[in-house]
């Protein structure tokens, strides 16, 4: 078999879309429906049911699942022991985190990363979710975790710094809403909240205030408390640097999460990998105030 036609395989089964399958490819619609079409005629065998809800499973289909599994896995081990055996400071490094750490904590420092090494290539995938280091979807994370979690055992890695976060409003809003008091008017922006007082608002300092209003996304909660809609909780390196907000009065940063760098062992003596993690490792030591909250 064709192993180009056992990825598209292996992405439709994990999607069950030919939709988000052709997006993750990088081809059309219909380019995966031919060639699923044309590896089932191949086969012989139906690998699919087709119907409203997308693509499922045969008991055929799970059959070849298990063998393009371990075939995947077999290329993608033998991928990164090779990896791991460059020692030279050239070649590809992709980089997963978020859009807040890769603006405004890291950002400098990835501009002179790739000036001091000029025949690295870094590429920045910029996301909040989990990526599978072990697929090579990313070749080094750097991910926001719980405080005190651990990260995966499949990885390697350090814990970086630990962070504050604090909370934030605009001055004007803050003039017309004194959130010390029990009838301000002032309100939070919630999150994926379906209640007006969530646990993260009653062990906030203003449990009297409820929730209105619902963003999702950490910089648009920044833009839109900055434009006056209401009060906010944002990691203090990012909070303290946006303008047109400000800390509210009396309130003092909280413990929240931990910054972690991973990547895969199998990657972990690459000379490029080796630079850019003690790089990153320093840069991230240098701002360790500003990650906790501490202000000039």
């Amino acid at each position: 078999m064709n192993w180009d036609d056992t990825r598209l395989f292996l992405a439709l089964a994990r999607s069950g879309s030919a939709r988000a399958t052709a997006t993750t490819q990088k081809i059309s619609h219909s380019t995966v429906t031919r060639r699923v079409d044309q590896l089932e005629s191949d086969l012989g065998v139906r690998l699919f049911d087709r119907d409203v809800r997308g693509y499922r499973l045969t008991g055929a289909g799970e059959v070849m699942l298990k063998s393009a599994q371990r075939a995947e896995e077999a290329l993608l081990t033998a991928e990164r022991q090779l990896q791991g055996r460059d020692a030279l400071l050239s070649g590809e490094i992709r980089l997963a985190t978020s859009n807040i750490v890769a603006m405004y904590l890291i950002m400098d420092d990835l501009v002179e990363f790739t000036g001091r090494y000029p025949d690295i290539d870094l590429n920045v995938e910029v996301s909040y979710g989990s990526h599978d280091l072990s697929r090579r979807e990313a070749d080094v994370a750097l991910r926001i975790l719980p405080r005190n979690a651990s990260p995966p055992e499949d990885l390697i890695g350090r814990k970086l710094a630990a962070f504050k976060n604090c909370y934030y409003a605009s001055a004007s809003y803050l003039a017309e809403h004194d959130p010390q008091c029990s009838d301000s008017g002032a309100r939070w922006i919630g999150w994926d909240d379906e209640e007006r007082f969530p646990d993260w608002v009653k062990s906030s300092p203003f449990p009297h205030i409820p929730v209105y209003g619902r963003l999702n996304d950490i910089m648009l909660q920044a833009e839109a408390a900055s434009r006056g809609f209401g009060l906010t909780v944002l990691p203090c390196f990012y909070g303290d640097s946006v303008g047109g907000l400000q800390r509210i009065p009396n309130c003092e940063p909280y413990n929240s999460y931990d910054l972690w760098m991973l990547t895969h062992p199998d990657l972990r003596d690459a000379a490029r990998m080796r630079t850019f993690r003690a790089f990153m490792t320093k840069a991230i030591e240098c701002k360790k105030y500003r990650l906790i909250g501490e202000l000039p």
